[in-house]
């Protein structure tokens, strides 16, 4: 079976970082490399959510919070309305 473009060029992606990451130095050094990309982006949320917050604006987590207790609301909602319907059944009966 012949190989698409996309396996060939993962195929190929693999053996280059194997390549790269064959000399232990410069594996650790890629890795540092990255933590401190990791640490400056932690950072930099960070003083992006405290500057919306300081404006008044909400935040990412404030929408993700938002959408939370938003769908608990729609199940609980959901819950009632079935507990009415049941409700107003048995009292017909």
């Amino acid at each position: 079976m012949a190989k698409t473009v996309g396996q060939r060029a993962a195929e190929l992606g693999m053996k280059a970082m194997g390549k790269i990451f064959e000399d232990p130095r410069r594996a650790k050094a890629i890795a540092q490399a990255i933590g401190g990309l990791q640490k400056a982006k932690a950072a930099l949320d960070d003083v992006q959510e405290k500057a919306l917050r300081a404006a008044g604006l909400v935040t990412r987590e404030d929408f993700k919070d938002a959408g939370k207790r938003l769908s608990a609301l729609k199940r609980r909602c959901r819950d009632l309305a079935e507990e009415l319907d049941q409700l107003i059944t048995e009292k017909k009966k």
